[in-house]
């Protein structure tokens, strides 16, 4: 508890901060997850014979990780000002780097390890949306 220097009233001291950066945190999340979700859709339909779906393949990869990448500022404005835990800051930064791993493997037409990887960007990317919209963030 503290007192206030105009009132003599007391206020209580929280830990939370302000409420902003954990909604931009879950809408950014929740945006990269759909996005890279969006990339198995792209791929399946390119694999089912609609051969154009693979120019949006390639461009929405782009986009998912540029998404990506604003999750991870996002994650920053979570933890400061924030107060939220800093570890999704290095889980999406991480995500990046298996992003970019996953385009150069795509245009070296490496499937055996870019389906593989794929499924496991997506997964990680779904696991940190989820996280994102628990009621409560454990430190």
């Amino acid at each position: 508890m503290t007192r206030s220097l105009v009132h003599d009233e007391v206020t209580p001291v929280t830990r939370s901060g302000p409420r902003w950066p954990r909604w931009v945190f879950r809408v950014t999340a929740t945006l990269a997850a759909v996005m890279l979700f969006d990339q198995a859709i792209f791929a399946g339909q390119f694999l089912s014979g609609v051969y154009p779906a693979l120019d949006l393949h390639r461009e929405n990869a782009t986009y998912a990780g540029i998404c990506v990448l604003v999750a991870a500022v996002a994650a920053v404005l979570q933890f400061r000002p924030g107060r939220g835990p800093w570890w999704p800051i290095v889980g999406y930064v991480l995500l990046f780097g298996l992003i970019g791993l996953q385009i150069l493997l795509g245009f070296m037409h490496t499937l055996a390890l870019h389906i593989p990887l794929g499924v496991a960007i997506i997964l990680i990317a779904t696991a940190l949306a989820v996280w994102a919209w628990r009621r409560t963030w454990p430190r």
